[in-house]
């Protein structure tokens, strides 16, 4: 599943938002930027959507960094706080379904 991060009506990189924390309702990835996105670009009003269904994922926060200039490539991190663990369960069932499988498996 890949997901749009868009800034003033532009999309300004994809994720695929590959990692989470669900308890602390935390998903996070490596951000493939578009030719609109900027270094230190303002994430206050930028939102998160399902590419598939084109749905926007209620979030509340998205915090960018890019690592680039560190590591001598293009390398750009994405963090996102979904705004409820509802939101979350719907969007990221498969990070919770996996978060959960991980204490059955110990018993």
């Amino acid at each position: 599943m890949k997901y749009k991060i868009i800034y003033k009506d532009q999309i300004i990189g994809m994720s695929e938002l590959e990692k989470s924390d669900p308890p602390m309702g935390f998903v996070f990835g490596e951000l493939v930027p578009t030719p609109f996105y900027k270094p230190n670009i303002s994430t206050v009003s930028c939102k998160l959507y399902c590419s598939d269904a084109h749905e926007e994922i209620l979030c509340k926060s998205i915090m960018i960094e890019d690592h680039s200039d560190k590591f001598g490539e293009q390398y750009i991190e994405v963090t996102v706080l979904v705004e409820s663990a509802e939101e979350f369960e719907k969007f990221f069932k498969h990070h919770l379904d996996a978060y959960e499988e991980q204490f059955i498996s110990e018993k």
